[in-house]
């Protein structure tokens, strides 16, 4: 049973104000966050060693901060990430891929996708540049959800479904530096 959290005498209830409960919940929610892990997960391609950092927190949630792009093991482009945007509970539930074209431009990008739940889903791209050489960062491709990318017609795909029976389906191409959408569809919305 849980017991309400006003109450915090066993002899006799004590009422507590909103502004203490609310102390209380900040100091379990500092508890909480406190990083008791840091650990790296390697993966090579593309002529480059990449480190995904990961921080475990004493919640049990893991975060995604920080990849470093390393050539000949020293370190050539440091990526970041959203400060607390990527909480999974095993680093399994994200993505990351450095095997796929999502500009269709003949060179591999860089991708993390935390693809648990659909509220919480993360979506980070970086596209390769030719011209320098490094990796750029995609705001455009982080509003798309639950992207595929289709090699054939050179565009991302997004399908998904809302409530039981609401389908949405989105094309995008990329355009002048970002990613825009070019076809949309709803179905089961008053069908």
């Amino acid at each position: 049973m849980v017991q309400d959290p006003s109450v915090i005498s066993k002899d006799k209830e004590v009422k507590l104000t909103d502004d203490e409960i609310l102390k209380i919940q900040q100091e379990e929610e500092k508890e909480r966050s406190q990083i008791i892990r840091e650990y790296t997960l390697s993966k090579k391609g593309n002529g480059f060693d990449y480190k995904v950092f990961c921080q475990e927190k004493k919640s049990g949630m893991i975060n995604f901060s920080k990849v470093d792009v390393l050539r000949s093991g020293k370190l050539f482009q440091q990526l970041e990430i959203n400060k607390d945007s990527t909480f999974v509970y095993h680093d399994h539930e994200v993505n990351f891929s450095c095997e796929d074209d999502w500009n269709f431009d003949g060179y591999n990008d860089l991708t993390l996708i935390n693809w648990v739940g659909m509220v919480d889903q993360s979506y980070y791209l970086w596209l390769y540049d030719k011209k320098s050489g490094k990796y750029k960062f995609s705001p455009s491709f982080s509003k798309i959800i639950n992207p595929v990318a289709d090699k054939k017609n050179k565009e991302i795909t997004s399908s998904y479904h809302a409530g039981p029976v609401t389908y949405y389906y989105s094309v995008y191409q990329f355009k002048k530096g970002k990613y825009m959408q070019t076809y949309s569809d709803v179905k089961g919305e008053g069908d």
